[in-house]
This record gives C-alpha cells, structure tokens and sequence, in this order.
C-alpha cells in the first residue's frame, strides 16, 4: 500500500496493517522497522503498538526492542483454526500418513487469496522443518502455496502476479512470473506438487490436491522430508501414499 493511501486510513486499517506485517518473516520487528514496512508514520506506530499491547494483541520481546504477537492473537487463531468442522476427520488421516511415511505431513486451505497451514505433525529428529499451524504460505514456492494457486481462478492469479515480486531466498526458488504460471501449469496435468530446495536448502516435498463435494480444489496435503541420496525414489514413494489417500480427505471437505 502506497504512503498516501496508508495515511487516508482509518485507525482500525492502520492497526491491522501492523498486525499483518507482524505475521510476515522473521514475526518480530521493531517500531522502526514497523514504520518502515508499513509507510505509517513513528508517531501513529508507537500508538497503534501500545493499543495493541495493552489488549494482548502484541507484546515486547525479552530486550524490549522489538513487538511480535500476543496471546489474544494467538486465541483468536486458534479459534479460527477450530471454527473449521472437518478438523476431527481429517486429522486422523493425516496423523496415518505420517505414521505410514515416517515422515512430516501438513495440511494447508486456501481462504479467498490466502494459503493457510491449518494443521502440521512433525516428526521428531535432529533437523526441523519448522511448518507451523496458522501461517500464511508463499504462492511461488514449496508445495502448499503452488498448488493451491495452481487450481485457483488463473485470470485472477495472473492479476495477483502482477503487484508481486519475489525473493530467491534458496537456490529452486520461482522468481519469474512466466515461469511460475508454466510451473502452475505442470502442476494440474500431473495432478500433484514437488518442491525441492526451494523454502530452504535440503528441504524437499510432495503435495497433492484436495477437492470438496463440488470438484473445487480448497486444500493441499503434502509431505516433508530432508534430501538425501535416494530421495527421487523416497519422492515418488510418498506421492503414491498421497495419492492413495487423497479420496478418502476429499470426503470430509465441505
């Protein structure tokens, strides 16, 4: 948003402009970065921050340098994650695969123009994927955000692209636009995702869509592993699972 539309805003805009940008990478800023990213000015962000804090929307870290969310966020989301009725279904499946695999299984919707994780089970082991419940994923890498923008209204997508601009934050990342809608492309006609090193290094993934009862692709279950020698064939090995399961999660989509 542009400094001059930023300033015609209304208080409650301004606030949930800051509370957006707090749930953006690396989660916690300081006042100044706040002003920064956001275009509103120091004066309204010390106060903007201060009504926030005082309602537990955000707190301070230990140094007192930087805000990130707060517990009535985190309520809030948590509300919304159990607001979602298939919740007790699909969990279950989810919880299988990753029995079956050995390995991290997640679940993520897309809500209007927005990818969500709803639901993570991470194995336990040395290294960490990390993938939390409740974040807003990327639509040019890793599996949940390509393939839901895969299935998504592409005249709109090619409108979405064109007020983004992406990082190359790991060595596969998509960059280009053209080649993310060819990569779009690829996804429908095999009918799944893979995401190699493009999040970050050594991190690969396979995802398949989930339809609802009136053939919409709404949801995405993928897999997450640690590239090793054998991971073409550890690759193609969970996409049969995904596969295997993938009617059995679409039932309970509303």
């Amino acid at each position: 948003m542009k400094e001059k539309n930023v300033e015609k805003s209304s208080s409650i805009d301004k606030a949930l402009i800051v509370l957006r940008q707090l749930c953006k990478e690396p989660y916690k800023f300081t006042m100044t970065e706040l002003a920064k990213k956001t275009e509103i000015n120091r004066t309204t962000i010390y106060r903007i921050l201060n009504t926030l804090e005082d309602k537990g929307l955000v707190i301070k870290t230990k140094d007192n340098k930087q805000y990130k969310l707060g517990p009535f966020a985190y309520e809030m989301g948590s509300i919304y994650l159990n607001n979602f009725r298939f919740k007790d279904s699909i969990y279950p499946i989810l919880d299988k695969i990753s029995h079956e695999t050995k390995e991290s299984v997640g679940f993520a919707v897309i809500d209007g123009e927005k990818v969500i994780s709803l639901y993570e089970i991470e194995i336990d082991q040395p290294m960490k994927m990390n993938y939390r419940p409740g974040i807003n994923y990327p639509i040019n890498r890793g599996c949940y955000g390509k393939c839901l923008m895969a299935y998504y209204d592409q005249d709109r997508v090619k409108e979405i692209l064109k007020n983004k601009e992406f990082e190359q934050v790991c060595e596969n990342t998509i960059t280009d636009k053209e080649e993310l809608l060819k990569e779009y492309e690829k996804i429908r006609q095999q009918g799944y995702v893979v995401s190699i090193n493009e999040t970050f290094p050594f991190a690969v993934g396979v995802g398949v869509p989930i339809r609802n009862s009136s053939g919409e692709v709404k949801a995405c279950v993928a897999i997450a592993f640690f590239k090793r020698e054998d991971y073409k064939e550890k690759l193609e090995n969970m996409k049969k699972v995904l596969l295997k399961y993938q009617d059995e999660i679409s039932k309970y989509m509303i």
